[in-house]
């Protein structure tokens, strides 16, 4: 007698084909002929964009990142194949979405991208990456450097592009950190398709030509790293991190945690700063000298002082009053968050419990919500990384509220900030992103809190 598994296949043959599961070869094999379809439909439907190959090649790649990402996660071997599908296809479309909006034309990249590109052109490579007017950053630098180098292909697409990868990228990132903490497989499934399906992540690139999941991706895997007892790799890519964005140094202040407990050396926080040295390594092979380099951020933090003032759209403390001045407000908004920052420090190292990663990781979170609200000069972009982080942190409904306020609260600054429309007050704004702070910082001091009849009694 024929038994059951051979019946299915004789009478329903796709049932059996939906509910097999492959050998490692066989994955691989649908992989690739998954992502053959994907490039030859991208390529198709973008046709008519110029460069349409390239488009269609990077949209692979993403999709590619992804469903391997996803599909490690699940074990591939061991999951039917109606699954790994039904993941491939929300990769698919989760790049899809990003390639959809290649075509939007941005006010910032035609006043300020386009006119910079032009004007690198005319300069060698090394003098475009080490770049003076506004300050930029090395990793931006070299990128938009190696950007005005190409003449065959649509500056806006290269940098939309490179934005999509870098999320995608930053997605596992975000998939790892979930898996640190203890969540299921399907809980950091969904927090690694949120950071590229969510709206801020899908506005930031294709509404605003911005491209800051570069130091996000940067960021998220170098703290992934290090909460995975990796602290060398953790250190250069958080290096690379503060090259690319100097909102990457929110999180800086749990390396003080890690170094007291011995899983930071001082030699891994001297790869951090080497790392940072050599993505600025430009402007000093420019002869601009090391003084250029290493003050390359305060010329930021200056001309944000007085051409953004303490608020450049970012709902936080300044927002709430009627009379605030940078002069009164900017050093001691700076001297607050670097108090408040060493107040974190202070609480995990004082507590009784163990720093397991998911204290770590909502610490973390703390800084990258809390900071933002006191510091002066903050953009409407600034809670980018602490979206990330608060899909990675959501695990129960306090968290994955914290989560939602965040997102909400950073699309709306958006969308003040790309549309000039206030869609939610921007006081209103600000409490809500006081309380989501408040939520996480209850969250955190569940985890570090000891009571008193878990105390250890006196010898």
């Amino acid at each position: 007698m024929m038994d059951d598994k051979k019946k299915m296949i004789i009478s329903d043959p796709l049932r059996a084909a939906m509910m097999a599961r492959l050998c490692k070869k066989g994955n691989a094999l649908l992989f690739a002929a998954l992502m053959a379809a994907f490039y030859l439909i991208s390529f198709r439907l973008c046709g008519a964009m110029e460069g349409a190959a390239v488009i269609a090649a990077a949209g692979t790649l993403g999709a590619a990142i992804l469903a391997a990402f996803a599909w490690r996660t699940m074990d591939g071997e061991d999951t039917p194949v109606v699954v790994l599908l039904c993941l491939a296809a929300l990769s698919m479309l989760a790049v899809g979405a990003h390639l959809a909006m290649l075509d939007i034309k941005p006010g910032r990249y035609t006043k300020v991208l386009e006119p910079l590109l032009g004007d690198m052109w005319n300069y060698e490579l090394v003098t475009a990456a080490a770049w003076e007017d506004d300050g930029w950053s090395g990793v931006y630098l070299l990128i938009m450097a190696l950007l005005s180098r190409m003449e065959t292909f649509s500056w806006l697409y290269a940098v939309k592009l490179i934005d999509m990868l870098c999320q995608c990228v930053a997605a596992g990132a975000v998939l790892r950190l979930a898996m640190k903490r203890g969540a299921n497989r399907y809980g950091a499934l969904a927090a690694m398709f949120a950071c590229v399906l969510a709206p801020t992540m899908l506005m930031n690139a294709g509404l605003w030509a911005q491209c800051d999941a570069t130091f996000a991706m940067f960021t998220l895997w170098g703290l992934a790293m290090l909460l995975d007892d990796h602290p060398l790799a953790g250190c250069v890519l958080w290096g690379l991190a503060l090259g690319t964005k100097l909102q990457s140094a929110f999180l800086f202040p749990l390396l003080i945690v890690l170094f007291m407990k011995n899983r930071v050396q001082l030699r891994h926080v001297l790869a951090l700063a080497a790392a940072a040295f050599v993505c600025q390594i430009a402007i000093v092979l420019d002869g601009q000298g090391i003084v250029s380099m290493i003050t390359r951020y305060a010329v930021q933090l200056e001309n944000a002082r007085w051409g953004l003032g303490l608020s450049d759209g970012m709902p936080n403390v300044y927002k709430l009053m009627l009379v605030a001045s940078v002069r009164e407000f900017s050093g001691m908004g700076l001297y607050l968050g670097v108090a408040s920052a060493l107040l974190v420090v202070c609480a995990l190292l004082r507590t009784k419990r163990e720093l397991t990663d998911d204290v770590l990781l909502l610490a973390a979170l703390l800084l990258a919500c809390g900071l933002p609200l006191i510091l002066p000069q903050m953009n409407a972009r600034s809670l980018y990384l602490a979206v990330m982080l608060g899909f990675a942190c959501a695990g129960n409904a306090r968290r994955m509220t914290v989560a939602g306020l965040i997102e909400f609260i950073s699309v709306c600054a958006y969308m003040t900030a790309i549309f000039g429309h206030e869609v939610v007050p921007v006081m209103i704004l600000a409490l809500l992103a006081i309380a989501a702070t408040v939520l996480v910082m209850l969250e955190l001091f569940d985890l570090i809190f000891v009571k008193k009849d878990e105390e250890e009694p006196c010898a």
